[in-house]
């Protein structure tokens, strides 16, 4: 791994350890709402999303990404990293939207 991939490699690992803490409190948040009758969604994400998983929490996704970013260290290929950086993209938003939902509440 050069230099610059393995700078990509820490702020790949950095986002996912910020996110997978993030994600935690999204799940929580997911089981109240569906304890009140709420959330009765199967799947976070469409069908026609880029993730492969299917799950009405968002822990399998960043799973999905963090299995990803496994494999794009062995392969160093670049559109892995893109979709890496889409997938993130999403989980990122996804979270930030149910956070400000939950402090709207």
């Amino acid at each position: 791994m050069n230099e610059a991939q393995q700078r990509v490699d820490e702020q790949l690992q950095n986002h996912l350890q910020t996110l997978y803490r993030q994600v935690i409190d999204a799940d929580k948040y997911l089981d109240d709402l569906r304890k009140e009758g709420k959330a009765k969604f199967q799947s976070v994400f469409a069908d026609e999303t880029l993730f492969e998983t299917k799950g009405n929490k968002l822990q399998p996704y960043l799973q999905e990404v963090t299995a990803d970013v496994e494999k794009w260290r062995e392969q160093q290929d670049d559109e892995a990293l893109e979709s890496i950086v889409k997938k993130l993209q999403l989980l990122t938003e996804t979270v930030a939207r149910l956070k400000h939902v939950r402090q709207a509440g």
